[in-house]
């Protein structure tokens, strides 16, 4: 089951889409509950913000990461780059994604549930909860001397 964040503009085509090709599929113009969705996902197919990879290990979930190729600095290639190297995730740049690549990988993916659940294990020993107490903390001792 397919669970997809296409706004607005987006929907009604992408609704027709999974109906053509047999897909179950939930299409949301905006996802208000991201904790919730978390919850309910498996694995994750998205772009690679600063937020969205800290919450994918926050919520201890493999993605594959689709890096916004106009990102200032190429910085999403960046923070996916982490997730990769921790092999909680596969990062495909956006001039590689076609359908057929995106076929490929889910479908192996979809074939191997223990890599899915090892990306989901390495994701979460990324997550950092005590990040903005330790940003204080720092921020504190700077000020202070």
């Amino acid at each position: 089951v397919v669970r997809h964040q296409c706004g607005e503009r987006h929907a009604e085509a992408a609704k027709q889409a999974y109906e053509e090709h047999g897909v179950e599929a939930a299409v949301e113009p905006f996802i208000k509950d991201m904790a919730e969705a978390y919850q309910w996902a498996d694995l994750v197919l998205c772009r690679a913000g600063a937020l969205t990879v800290s919450e994918l290990c926050a919520a201890g979930i493999g993605a594959v990461l689709v890096p916004f190729p106009h990102a200032v600095d190429d910085h999403q290639t960046k923070n996916g780059q982490q997730m990769v190297s921790a092999k909680a995730a596969i990062l495909i740049p956006q001039a590689k994604m076609t359908p057929a690549v995106l076929a490929e990988t889910l479908g192996d993916l979809a074939r191997n549930r223990d890599r899915v659940n090892e990306m989901a294990k390495a994701a979460r020993t990324l997550a950092r909860p005590d990040a903005t107490e330790r940003v204080v903390n720092y921020c504190l001792e700077a000020a202070n001397g």
